[in-house]
Formats: C-alpha cells, structure tokens, sequence
C-alpha cells in the first residue's frame, strides 16, 4: 500500500525510519504479545487483530503490559461488535428487551480447504495458533454471544479433526456454556462445510431465546440480518457510521486514540472469548466440565 520505500521484513528498521502513531498487527497468533510489547515500547498505540493471543499465558502478560503503558491505547480488531446488526442483537439483550434469557445457539460454518492450511502452514500448529476454528474462525461470533450474554462460568467442550487428518488443531468445535446469569449457550463450529452455505463461504448464527420471546442474527455483513419474535418494538441508537463493520471499528479505534471516545474491543473484553475457548480445549482432553479461568 505504501511502496517499496517503505515496505520492511525487519520491524525494527520500520520504527527506526517512519513517523507513526499507530501501529495495525495482522501477524499469527503467537507473535501478538512480542509485538504488542515492541510496538508499546516505542510508543505506539496498537490495534491488533483477534485473537488476542495463542493462550491465556500470554493473554495475561499483554493485560499487564497494557496496564503498564497507560497512556498508549490497545484495542483487538473483533469487528463484528460494529455490525449494527451485532450490536442491536447485544444491547437488546443488555437492555433486557427479551427478558430473561435462557438459552442460545451459537453456529459457525466455514467452507476451507487444504489450500487455506497450505498458503498459512502455522494455522495447522498448535504451538503457532492456538487452536484450530474455534479460536480462528468461530472467536468473531463467541465474541458476540459473551458481548450478549456476559459472563461465563464454566463448559464441556468436544474437539475433532474430521476432515483434515494432518493438522494439529481442531475442524469441528463444540461446546456447552454456563453462564453466571443462569442462561446456557450451545457452540457447534465447523470449518469444512460442502457446498458452501453463502457465497462468501462463511455464515453464523446466534439464536438468543428469552422469556418475551426470541432473536435470530444470521451473517456475515454485508448479508447480516437479525429478526425477533414476540419482542414489543424498541430503538436503538447506531453507535458509528461508516460503510463496513470493518471500517466503523477502525474509526473508532482512532476515536479513541484522538478523543478517548470508548472502544467496545479493549483487552478485557476480548479476552473472554479466548478465555472461553482456551477451557473448552481443556474440556475435550479432560472430559470434564471445566471452569472458565479469570484473566
């Protein structure tokens, strides 16, 4: 995007030639944390893409290390906390227009094949990632359904490699959650569906049902709907403007870096879908319930 002037392979000499304020981190899971690190280092404020890192371990050291640079902003790009969509099926929620809730479905389907392993090898590698499609591809939706229902407590997870022999990490995820709220929410994530169910080879679902009645978000933008049953009308304001959910979280984010106007995706709260996802691994290899460790 800049040209080769200033394209770089070593960061390094990056922030030793560029005047910048921000710094964007697109890089696999496990080089999160060290880059956070340099880039706090020099001053930069970060916005990283999800998920906050490969572990917990790390999660925790990041959490601290944005406690330590207090002045320098650190946001993770969960971006479908800007779909108006997402973010109306929430504050409904929130705003306890379903009443209390009960239960919820949470379902992610994607469409890969071997080439998505082949052109990124440390998508495959446990010790690279983290994890397979519930922590790559189903964190973006998990992260909604927490933004939705709050705090969760404790799981059962199930894992497998059903498709893809030869990786390390998971193609088809699931899960049951309890919440401290009472309420309960199912997971079923797969990475491998055939045909593709939209053309963007991707779609998710969270179904919330309450006691007023029930709401259903099906995505991804720019398709994204979201119908309720049995709920009396309600507004709620728009948070941002902008085109793409994409966009509209990159503006906040320099809202918040300008103005200090709240970001929805700081370090706390994206760390709840990797804390949720981090104990339903756990789960599967122990076959037992597991709580939902703290950050």
């Amino acid at each position: 995007m800049a040209g080769k002037k200033h394209a770089y392979i070593d960061a390094e000499k990056m922030y030793e030639n560029e005047d910048f304020d921000i710094v964007y981190i697109a890089t696999p899971h496990h080089l999160h944390k060290s880059m956070i690190k340099q880039a706090f280092e020099k001053g930069k404020h970060v916005h990283c893409e999800k998920p906050v890192a490969h572990s917990i371990e790390d999660a925790r050291e990041i959490y601290n290390l944005d406690k330590k640079y207090k002045d320098l902003k650190l946001g993770f790009n969960y971006m479908h906390r800007y779909d108006h969509k997402c973010y109306r099926l929430a504050s409904a929620i929130q705003n306890n227009h379903l009443g209390e809730v009960y239960y919820a479905n949470c379902n992610i389907f994607f469409s890969r094949d071997e080439t998505y392993f082949e052109k990124g090898p440390w998508r495959a590698k446990k010790e690279l990632a983290g994890g397979g499609t519930l922590i790559t591809q189903g964190s973006h939706t998990i992260d909604i359904m927490l933004w939705a229902l709050g705090e969760p407590t404790s799981v059962i997870g199930k894992v497998d490699n059903v498709r893809f022999k030869n990786i390390e990490v998971e193609d088809l995820g699931f899960g049951i959650v309890e919440f401290a709220n009472g309420s309960y929410a199912q997971i079923n994530n797969s990475l491998f569906v055939k045909p593709p169910m939209s053309i963007f080879k991707i779609r998710t679902e969270i179904q919330i049902f309450g006691k007023k009645g029930r709401g259903y978000y099906k995505g991804v933008w720019p398709v994204s709907s979201l119908k309720w049953k049995g709920v009396k009308k309600f507004k709620i304001k728009k948070n941002t403007k902008g085109i793409s959910h994409m966009g509209r979280s990159e503006k906040a984010f320099g809202d918040w870096v300008l103005y200090d106007k709240p970001y929805f995706n700081t370090v706390e709260e994206s760390s709840k879908a990797l804390r949720l996802i981090s104990a339903l691994y756990k789960s599967s290899e122990t076959g037992k319930k597991e709580l939902v460790e703290k950050l």
